[in-house]
């Protein structure tokens, strides 16, 4: 067992969340079992051949998939991101569930969630950040909005981006539509707790100089960091509450951040 898998077996338990609700007869994705079995063959692919088409299959079986949550409070990962447990059982002794009915509870938790092979299992199968889950719920796409997968061919831009003098650049707020509620209030918190940004602030940026065009900065500059690494975990840490196809930026050290809206603010709408 690998020692990500033990992080993630033992790892302390994240504020619990409200009861999971039964499943509702009537809604539109009940628990399919032959989607079970049809998760229970994709997880065996190693890493190495888990590409766009497994992906896809993936995402497809586990959105319907009876599936079993052992408890409905999430557990911290060695990441320091809140994940709720979802198991693949081999037998039908359980009360079925499926991501369709709790992808809505985990994003109102600023929960991801973790695959398990089975209820035993302490190494995890696959691990859904947040972002990927309201990517799902939004787009039916894992890897988030079709119109910035077109502008990018699925492959942001990242790293030092230029943009030529005179080039147009829009700022303005970020729409519910671009930044929901839910991904505001979970990022507020873990700004404050994690980074110690007293006041996480945000605007959208657009340009047609970046692929995507738009770009959510957040207030706090690239200098604030003593290295690149620390800037480029800093920046997967933010894009874990957002769609993949998003894309963020550092506050320019010239930008008044007055301009900016508080994410305290976006959360309550």
């Amino acid at each position: 067992m690998s020692i990500f898998g033990k992080l993630f077996g033992n790892a302390k338990q994240a504020p619990a969340f409200a009861e999971l609700l039964a499943i509702d007869p009537n809604a539109e994705t009940l628990p399919d079992p032959v989607m079970t079995d049809r998760l229970r063959e994709l997880i065996t692919a190693p890493p190495h051949q888990r590409d766009d088409g497994w992906q896809h299959a993936f995402f497809s079986a586990l959105w319907s998939a009876a599936i079993e949550v052992p408890t409905s409070a999430p557990f911290v990962g060695p990441d320091g991101f809140p994940y709720l447990r979802l198991d693949i059982t081999p037998s039908d002794d359980y009360v079925a569930h499926n991501l369709a009915s709790l992808a809505r509870p985990c994003l109102d938790a600023g929960s991801g969630a973790v695959l398990y092979a089975d209820p035993t299992a302490e190494q995890p199968a696959y691990v859904i950040p947040m972002g990927v889950i309201e990517s799902l719920v939004r787009y039916r796409d894992w890897r988030g909005e079709p119109s910035e997968l077109a502008e990018t061919n699925g492959d942001p831009q990242s790293g030092n981006v230029t943009i030529k003098a005179g080039t147009k650049i829009l700022h303005s707020t970020p729409s519910a539509d671009y930044l929901s509620p839910q991904a505001a209030r979970a990022l507020d918190g873990h700004l404050k707790e994690i980074w110690h940004v007293p006041e996480p602030r945000v605007l959208l940026m657009s340009s047609m100089a970046m692929q995507p065009c738009r770009s959510l900065v957040i207030n706090v500059s690239r200098s604030a960091f003593k290295s690149d690494e620390y800037a480029q975990n800093f920046g997967r840490s933010v894009c874990w509450f957002m769609p993949p196809s998003r894309s963020i930026t550092f506050m320019p050290d010239d930008m008044n951040e007055a301009e900016m809206t508080p994410l305290a603010d976006l959360a309550k709408n």
